[in-house]
């Protein structure tokens, strides 16, 4: 069984790297696949084979040879499926939940938002039956969640309907698609390592950390490319941490250097335990003029050689948007 296992194993990951290749490189032929991902020119055409019988590569017609026939060139069926990213949000008193399908090249197919009175359960799957009604093509949906989730079931949540709610596992009951949850920092942190991944300038370690208008604060990690989650979904959770004059929500609300005290602190934290190469500030409490402040309150604690790459960057929402999509691609769940 464990070596049956392994076979599939090592085949699934085969398919993703050639899948992978294709997607980024537009139109390939089975030899040019087979040089970007190294393997075998008969392993290569088996699973060309196999994606071409599925759909989810198609013909783009015939590259140009001065030997033998020419060469047939693949191309990804960006359409074969559709991903669907749900992010659920407060806006002061008020909620909404954003939502885009895009197709398998992440263009999106409509984006809109839509205002419940409450956003709880029960309008997120009236959301996604709509959606599933209008694209059946909709193979995943990928949920960003203002807080952690443990054992699936949602904590901390800033829209409190949610806390205690197993939405992956409910909607998965009710729809013959697959369902993804992500930390909505968490997120963030993956879109902007893949932006920089996609640049080739991906850091080893990179840490996001935000202080939201209306959320607290937050943060991501990534390491080596994936998230880092702790044993059950906590870490990140830097709301919980000790800052010096008490509550976290009542200094965010002293004003500008109360933050930088307190954002400070957060990096010093990461720098001491984590190490990271990289720190991204976001979030409608920090502005970029805070950076410097913060750098030298950091330095005046710890080595300046070990901080880490300090930057700001004012919108969010699109590393967000793409984080929760690429999420679903890298890991090959449509």
């Amino acid at each position: 069984m464990n070596q049956v296992t392994t076979v599939n194993q090592v085949k699934e990951n085969n398919i993703i790297l050639v899948k992978r290749a294709i997607r980024t490189s537009g139109e390939m032929t089975k030899h040019s696949v087979a040089q970007r991902t190294g393997l075998s020119i008969a392993t290569t055409n088996n699973l060309l084979n196999t994606l071409y019988e599925s759909g989810e590569i198609i013909l783009a017609g015939s590259a140009s040879s001065t030997v033998g026939r020419p060469a047939k060139t693949y191309k990804y069926n960006k359409d074969f499926a559709y991903v669907c990213c749900i992010i659920p949000s407060p806006v002061g008193s008020q909620h909404y939940l954003s939502y885009v399908v895009m197709d398998l090249l992440g263009n999106p197919v409509e984006q809109q938002q839509v205002w419940p009175d409450v956003i709880t359960y029960q309008s997120i799957e009236d959301l996604v039956s709509s959606l599933l009604e209008k694209y059946p093509k909709i193979k995943t949906f990928s949920i960003g969640i203002p807080g952690y989730h443990d054992d699936d079931y949602i904590h901390s949540c800033t829209l409190t309907e949610l806390n205690g709610c197993d939405i992956v596992g409910r909607l998965s009951s009710r729809f013959s698609c697959n369902f993804y949850m992500e930390n909505n920092m968490n997120a963030i942190a993956y879109g902007l390592y893949a932006s920089r991944f996609q640049k080739g300038a991906a850091p080893s370690s990179l840490v996001v950390i935000s202080f939201f208008k209306d959320g607290g604060a937050g943060s991501g990690i990534i390491i080596n490319g994936r998230i880092h989650t702790g044993e059950n979904h906590f870490a990140g959770e830097v709301v919980f941490l000790p800052y010096e004059g008490g509550d976290i929500y009542e200094l965010i609300q002293q004003g500008r250097e109360s933050i930088i005290k307190c954002v400070a602190s957060v990096v010093c934290c990461y720098t001491a335990i984590l190490n990271p190469a990289v720190c991204v500030l976001t979030g409608e409490n920090i502005s970029e003029d805070m950076c410097a402040p913060i750098l030298s309150l950091c330095a005046g604690r710890i080595p300046a050689a070990h901080l880490p790459e300090l930057s700001y960057i004012k919108n969010y929402d699109q590393y967000y948007q793409s984080g929760l999509f690429n999420l679903i691609i890298e890991n090959n769940l449509y």
